[in-house]
């Protein structure tokens, strides 16, 4: 069975004209594609603060150590952006032309077998941890698999529901906030206004035909 994935460069620059060349392209279509216009919105915001931080670390005359935090650091915010972008609404979009995916580095892939994916049956375990300043890494491993961070076979990625601040929600339902967490790890990075506060989040797995598998437990954290 083939089911669409995608990849980004894995070089600083060209990470950047890629990433630049996508927002634009998703802009231009942003109605075409049914992209919802806040979250496109959003996406230029922090494109544009990459990209600034982007030519001043890779320009010999700028670069230096902070210069390249800087730029790494805004790239943990574009990035799990960017995985929204493609596994909520670009992935699977019978609006987007061959030719456009390969302008968005969208391919096929092989998962054997006619059978598409069941519901994920099992919940992801949390762990948000604390490492850095203004910023949780999600740490996830499987129910059923407790000691491996790897997700369940078929799952794209792991649901986040999340609310800052309390009264602490009582379900899903009342979380303010979402993100896609596509691998263990991978970091949220919060406002300076926000640091020790509490995050109350939940986790669910969801497989690559879009299905969703139950809600986890509430996990809580403390944005350091």
């Amino acid at each position: 069975m083939e089911k669409e994935s995608y990849s980004f460069p894995a070089s600083s620059l060209q990470r950047n004209e890629f990433q630049k060349g996508v927002i634009g392209y998703c802009v231009a279509n942003a109605t075409a594609w049914a992209l919802p216009a806040e979250f496109i919105a959003d996406l230029k915001v922090s494109s544009a603060d990459y990209d600034q931080k982007s030519l001043v670390a890779n320009n010999r005359s700028t670069q230096c150590p902070a210069a390249t935090a800087a730029r790494d650091a805004s790239w943990n915010v574009l990035a799990p952006k960017l995985d929204k972008l493609y596994l909520k609404y670009l992935l699977n979009n019978d609006a987007i032309s061959a030719s456009d995916k390969q302008v968005l580095n969208i391919y096929t892939i092989s998962h054997g077998g006619s059978t598409p994916y069941a519901a994920p049956s099992t919940t992801p375990i949390l762990n948000l941890s604390s490492e850095k300043i203004s910023v949780l890494n999600v740490i996830f491993s499987d129910s059923a698999t407790p000691s491996s961070h790897a997700k369940p076979e078929g799952v794209a990625f792991c649901e986040l529901l999340y609310k800052i601040d309390g009264p602490a929600p009582t379900s899903p339902d009342d979380c303010t906030e979402d993100r896609f967490i596509s691998r263990s790890h991978d970091p949220i990075i919060f406002e300076p206004s926000q640091r020790g506060k509490t995050v109350y989040a939940y986790g669910r797995w969801v497989n690559r035909n879009s299905k969703a598998g139950p809600w986890g437990s509430m996990v809580t954290a403390i944005i350091p």
